[in-house]
């Protein structure tokens, strides 16, 4: 078992998140506004791998959400089933069947799941995996057979020297090498099926819902960032084209919740400009429709107030994102983000910073100004403890 926060240290980080939560990211609930999230909650499964506390932080911090998009849940059902039972009798659960491996195989097979306020949201009828259709899986093969052939070659290669390494390393008593992964000249389809529910927020006063398709989304995690890319511009352009379908669209706003496994470091800051540039580029081609929808993924842009958001726990990378694309005017659009937070029931976004409240708990600095051996042992103890990721949030004024 991977190594733990004392007691004592436990102590120190739920005081903190008690007394102060919101100074790290963590919205308050509030009466006039909804808020909804994305948490890639690292292995969510059997109960007894995280300790109490790490539940009671997990509860007390999703307790904030009016719908939060989960990833990362096990076949075994226990560890949100157990969230469910501490939120309590308010809240609904809905998951996918596993996704990521054929069934009776080893792999990462993984749900996808949505935990949800019944009183301050309400599910209705739609919910549905996201899909590539056969025949443009075998289009897109035979249309690049080249590029295809000549990737299987290349592994063909590749294998044959894993092999012999293998063989080597088995020889000589040691660990063998990990077996290479194909690496695709092309997006064929997801590496896990998008999972999507419609849910309507209710107005007050009479006034219409908003009302949505939430998508939830663990996209491609690989050393090849090409196909990273590839398959979250897969999506988005599955969703555009999807939104833009006015009139069998079952509600008409889409939300997508979720790891997109995006690497946003220093170094690729291009790449950030890249796909931020692209979401834009589809409001004014495939969404410039008067009828169409308007893509807004907030945290690509750097918040007016906090700046540029992380969401990995190591405050590296935006591996997770939010996006809405959107008719209904009510609802917020890129030009809105450079007012993100003006109004305290108004449109907001952010992340709950785990990172800085444990290490502000344990060192009452942000983590990083803390040195690199007190930097490790935060990161060893708190991904498989509570997670890797931290949770991203969108608040929305409710309908009036």
């Amino acid at each position: 078992m991977a190594s733990r926060f004392s007691d004592s240290e436990w102590q120190k980080i739920i005081q903190l998140f008690e007394n102060s939560a919101e100074d790290f990211g963590l919205p308050k609930r509030r009466n006039k506004s909804v808020v909804m999230g994305t948490f890639n909650i690292r292995k969510l499964g059997e109960v007894g791998k995280r300790s109490s506390q790490s539940w009671q932080l997990l509860k007390d911090s999703i307790a904030r959400f009016d719908l939060i998009a989960i990833q990362e849940i096990m076949d075994d059902l226990s560890g949100i089933e157990h969230l469910l039972k501490m939120l309590g009798e308010d809240y609904g659960m809905i998951v996918s069947d596993v996704t990521g491996v054929k069934p009776g195989s080893s792999g990462n097979a993984e749900r996808l799941g949505y935990l949800f306020n019944w009183k301050r949201i309400n599910r209705t009828a739609l919910a549905s995996d996201i899909t590539y259709d056969r025949s443009e899986i075998v289009r897109n093969l035979y249309d690049n057979r080249s590029d295809f052939s000549d990737a299987w070659r290349k592994h063909t290669r590749r294998l044959g020297n894993w092999m012999e390494k293998s063989e080597q390393k088995k020889a000589e008593g040691k660990r063998p090498p990990s077996k290479p992964p194909i690496e695709l000249p092309r997006f064929i389809s997801f590496i896990r099926q998008p999972h999507y529910v419609s849910f309507r927020i209710p107005g007050t006063s009479g006034a219409d819902p908003y009302e949505l398709l939430v998508v939830n989304a663990h996209l491609l995690y690989g050393k090849n960032k090409r196909e990273r890319e590839w398959e979250f511009k897969a999506l988005i352009e599955w969703l555009t084209v999807r939104a833009k379908q006015t009139k069998n669209l079952y509600h008409p706003n889409l939300l997508l919740l979720g790891d997109c496994n995006l690497d946003f470091d220093d170094e690729v800051t291009v790449m950030r400009e890249d796909i931020d540039a692209f979401i834009k580029g589809l409001n004014k081609t495939i969404l410039k429709s008067k009828k169409a929808a308007t893509a807004n993924f907030p945290l690509l842009t750097p918040h007016p107030k906090e700046g540029v958001l992380k969401t990995a726990l190591r405050q590296k990378n935006t591996y997770d994102q939010i996006g809405l694309f959107v008719r209904d005017d009510r609802l917020p659009i890129p030009d809105d983000n450079a007012n993100a937070g003006d109004d305290l029931d108004g449109y907001d976004y952010g992340v709950f910073n785990i990172a800085n409240l444990i290490a502000q708990a344990l060192h009452n600095k942000d983590i990083g100004e803390l040195t690199k051996t007190q930097q490790k042992a935060i990161y060893k103890k708190a991904e498989f403890d509570i997670s890797d990721h931290m949770p991203a949030w969108i608040r929305l004024t409710r309908p009036s």
